[in-house]
């Protein structure tokens, strides 16, 4: 590895080759005869880069020059040992001297011809001085090229570099197969996360819904997605499980909870094709990995870490920035990372510039150095959720001095942070207000649930919708949060009324029996299985009272419940109510007026009747008239 990090130069030699070429145009067009005749002799130049990077790992380090014009040799030379990266930053920018003559390199030429092209080694020593970062210049007729030279302490602790592996914030429960889709493909941002990491020693800190989301869809997954989480369960890192999408957790306590909520449930989401996953082989990230909360940065205090460390094996990521003199009784269970150095870092590989980018990655790069030699215990590094175009250049300019030991997570957790006390942190109400509102439906939720098939599906679902709804990435867009979590809470609301039965309309019985309708809305999207119960407050109905019926998902289903009148007539009300398989009434009861005429039924058919016979005997006598008055007429006359 070579460095070429020298911004920016007292006179850069490109710009002075063309300021003499200008002047010698302006000869040539004034004096063309003399141009004719004569040659401008090419300007001395310069380039030093120095290998490894700038690191003196073995008490030295090589330093490439290539040279072009001239014949003046190269002094190299070297000052004080810089304390800041602000001093780095005013060094490499042109400010202080360095006074020290580490070496003269001779350049050579071949008799009166001025050097053309050629490169020069040279090896500079700073054996015997303490670790540090040290300025160095090489000058030559003028013209001086800048650049720091690392020096290694005879103990270093190491930089350990915790990386997230994280989706964007979605609004439902689990990433869906577009959504995989995209970001897996080969510009996808959790493409470019994992890119950012391979090869390297940092710590994942994975996301577990991502899996999750891609084993659910089975053989639907995206070809990319599943690539994907092959390509992540193949990576050597050590890592540990943030909670299901990056919920946070401070919110969760804050709103009463004890511990932070866990998924129950994801088989809503499973395809047919993964119908067999369980809720562990679906949330797999490759690792169990030790038991460690991120929450989002600057919302934990130490009530919070008490909180999650509680009986528990666990430890708390918090920003340096957010630590405060004091020995609080938590012991080593906050692990502190240097928040401040991921911005630095962060900001520097987010340079457009070219120039403002290689100055801004040296002096990051000689923070990073300086901090490093500063600990007593290995470095902790973590970058935020959310930027994955410069994710890459801020993990390379981590870990691409070589000679830096980097270390892992069993190391960071066997060193901890000593005894550290955060300040305190002001509550997100907002956020605390959108879980006491899940926690508010909860009820109404697993009532609901016990009509459906599997109410652990549908609960679990609700579950990982809230959980996604309080990821740390929403922290970077609040507007579109809160137009989420108002809508999240009104729709487990109206899940928590989502089966009940319809107000019945007065019913008129005219007959002795007849089949009632019964109108059950669903608005779920599955079917629901429930009991009609149904209970006269008058015995002149009779009433079937238990009807099983399946009503049917986002709709308003039909059934019918047999009564049968008993002699009288009345208005009766009917009571009408749904159960679930476990007994649990669904809704509220609904009263349906039902007014009894079936006895107009019996005495219709009695007059019916009577009239009937009535007909019939009068059709008797005339008939029975009829035939005496043909049989007179037949009979022959009497004789005296």
């Amino acid at each position: 590895m070579t460095s070429s990090i020298h911004l920016p130069p007292r006179r850069h030699p490109r710009r002075a080759a063309l300021a003499l070429a200008a002047a010698a145009t302006l000869v040539a067009l004034a004096e063309p005869a003399l141009a004719a005749n004569e040659t401008e002799a090419p300007a001395a130049s310069f380039e030093m880069t120095l290998d490894g990077g700038g690191v003196a790992s073995a008490g030295s380090v090589e330093a490439r020059f290539a040279v072009s014009g001239g014949d003046d040799d190269i002094v190299v030379t070297r000052g004080d040992a810089l304390g800041s990266a602000e001093e780095v930053r005013d060094w490499l920018g042109g400010s202080g001297s360095a006074n020290t003559r580490l070496d003269e390199i001779e350049v050579p030429t071949d008799g009166d011809d001025d050097a053309d092209g050629e490169e020069l080694t040279a090896t500079l020593s700073f054996a015997r001085l303490p670790g540090g970062v040290y300025p160095l210049a090489a000058t030559r007729d003028g013209d001086e090229q800048r650049a720091v030279v690392y020096v290694p302490a005879a103990e270093q602790q190491g930089v350990a570099v915790i990386v997230p592996i994280t989706a964007p914030p979605i609004e439902a429960g689990i990433l869906s197969a577009a959504e995989l889709s995209d970001l897996t493909a080969e510009d996808g941002a959790l493409t470019a996360q994992l890119d950012a990491v391979e090869g390297t020693a940092a710590i994942l800190a994975v996301d577990p819904a991502i899996p999750a989301a891609i084993r659910a869809l089975g053989d639907a997954a995206p070809d990319a997605a599943a690539a994907w989480l092959e390509r992540l369960l193949a990576l050597p890192n050590d890592r540990f499980a943030l909670q299901f999408g990056d919920a946070d957790v401070t919110p969760q306590l804050d709103a009463g909870l004890d511990t932070p909520l866990v998924p129950t449930h994801l088989g809503n989401f499973l395809d047919e094709s993964a119908a067999d996953a369980t809720l562990s082989s679906l949330l797999d990230i490759g690792s169990d990995g030790p038991a460690l909360f991120w929450p989002a940065p600057g919302s934990a205090d130490d009530e919070t870490v008490a909180a999650l460390t509680a009986g528990a094996d666990a430890r708390v990521l918090a920003p340096a920035s957010s630590t405060v003199d004091g020995a609080p009784a938590l012991g080593d269970a906050v692990l502190a990372y240097d928040d401040g150095l991921a911005d630095a870092l962060m900001t520097a590989a987010e340079e457009t510039d070219p120039d403002a980018l290689a100055l801004g990655t040296e002096v990051a790069r000689a923070q990073l150095w300086l901090e490093e030699l500063a600990a007593d215990e290995p470095l902790l590094i973590a970058f935020d959720r959310g930027d994955t175009e410069h994710l890459a250049a801020a993990v390379e300019t981590v870990t691409s001095l070589p000679g830096r030991e980097t270390a892992g997570l069993d190391e960071i957790l066997d060193a901890g942070s000593g005894s550290v006390a955060l300040e305190e942190a002001p509550t997100d109400e907002d956020r605390v207000r959108a879980v006491t509102a899940y926690l508010d439906d909860q009820a109404g939720l697993t009532t609901i649930s016990t009509a459906l098939a599997e109410p652990a599906a549908f609960l679990g679902e609700t579950r990982a919708e809230l959980q996604q709804l309080l990821a740390v990435g929403w922290q970077g867009d609040p507007d579109a949060w809160g137009v989420r979590a108002t809508a999240l809470a009104a729709l487990n609301d109206d899940r928590a009324h989502a089966i009940e039965v319809q107000q019945q309309q007065p019913v008129q019985l005219l007959s002795g029996s007849a089949p009632m309708p019964v109108w059950i809305r669903n608005d779920l999207p599955y079917a629901a299985e429930v009991t009609i119960v149904a209970i006269s407050d008058d015995p002149r109905l009779v009433i079937e009272q238990r009807t099983v019926v399946t009503a049917q998902p986002d709709s308003v289903t039909r059934a019918k419940v047999d009564v049968k009148a008993r002699v009288g007539s009345g208005d009766v009300t009917v009571h009408y109510s749904l159960e679930s398989a476990a007994g649990t009434q669904i809704g509220p009861t609904r009263d349906a007026d039902v007014t009894v005429r079936a006895s107009w039924e019996r005495v219709g058919l009695g007059v019916l009747g009577a009239i009937i016979v009535l007909f019939l005997g009068i059709g008797g006598v005339r008939q029975a008239r009829r035939r005496r008055r043909t049989r007179a007429a037949e009979a022959p006359p009497e004789t005296s």
